[in-house]
């Protein structure tokens, strides 16, 4: 069965990549979250999770989000879709994101990671793991970063990394960009299917997001970046919340016309 979430569709998406040479803003209603929370507005599927400090998101109807920490030891702010049943990528469809970062300030960063993120859930194959495909960062990645080196591959002309990294019963695979970009589509059907070609099988997915992630294992990370441009796409179109149900304008109604009788009393004049 072939499940999607609700689809808007683009006059063009050919024209998509404009806006990384062209200056784009926040646009739509937004929210200002100040907690962990994982919710909606309009179309746009959020979240906003941090271990420790003082820390804020604000999100809007375009996709689009900011980010901003204080004193944090890990923090993520996210934007895209979620799906309501967690789900086989090749049951989707394709998958794209478009990103564009401004990274204001940061400081007392350990590690970094900017592009596209989700969660698998437990299909009773392959467990629960985080996935990342990192397109930038804000500080350089080690190279001993992780605990193992699966292989590299080239999407669309630039070469990725993959890594497996454990963290106690956490999983983490990551697809690193080794010439980061500041804005730019992942492709992100495409790193599925080369992880499944370097013998990491996937498996049932339960968002894609883009994310800004910023931590230091002893705390302390201050900053803000800000995300002016975030769109997932799934097969060419725009995906959009699940939760979503967009109004139709509704024709306003003429009302009819009254009819009035108008009641004329004569006199008959006698002689």
């Amino acid at each position: 069965m072939r499940i999607l979430p609700v689809l808007l569709s683009l006059a063009s998406v050919s024209l998509a990549e404009s806006f990384c040479n062209n200056a784009v803003e926040h646009s739509g209603d937004s929210i200002l979250v100040e907690e962990n929370l994982k919710s909606t507005i309009g179309p746009v599927d959020y979240e906003l999770w941090a271990n420790g400090g003082n820390n804020n998101a604000t999100f809007y109807t375009d996709g689009s989000f900011s980010c901003g920490f204080k004193n944090t030891t890990d923090y993520l702010c996210r934007s895209g879709i979620s799906f309501s049943q967690a789900i086989l990528p090749s049951e989707v469809g394709h998958i794209k994101a478009e990103f564009k970062v401004n990274k204001v300030r940061a400081e007392n960063v350990q590690y970094s990671y900017i592009g596209v993120y989700g969660w698998t859930l437990d299909s009773g194959l392959y467990g629960v793991y985080e996935y990342y495909i990192v397109d930038d960062v804000v500080v350089p990645i080690p190279s001993d970063f992780a605990n193992e080196k699966i292989g590299d591959f080239m999407i669309d002309g630039a070469e990725y990394t993959v890594y497996k990294n454990t963290k106690g019963a956490l999983v983490q695979y990551f697809s690193v960009r080794k010439e980061t970009r500041s804005c730019g589509t992942i492709d992100v059907t495409a790193h599925f299917e080369q992880w499944e070609k370097i013998g990491f099988p996937m498996a049932k997915i339960s968002e894609v997001k883009v994310l800004g992630e910023i931590g230091n294992d002893v705390g302390g990370v201050n900053g803000q970046f800000d995300f002016p441009y975030a769109k997932v796409y799934i097969d060419g179109k725009v995906a959009q919340s699940e939760q979503y149900t967009p109004t139709t304008p509704v024709e306003p109604v003429e009302k009819p016309k009254k009819t009035v009788t108008k009641i004329v009393k004569c006199r008959v004049k006698k002689d």
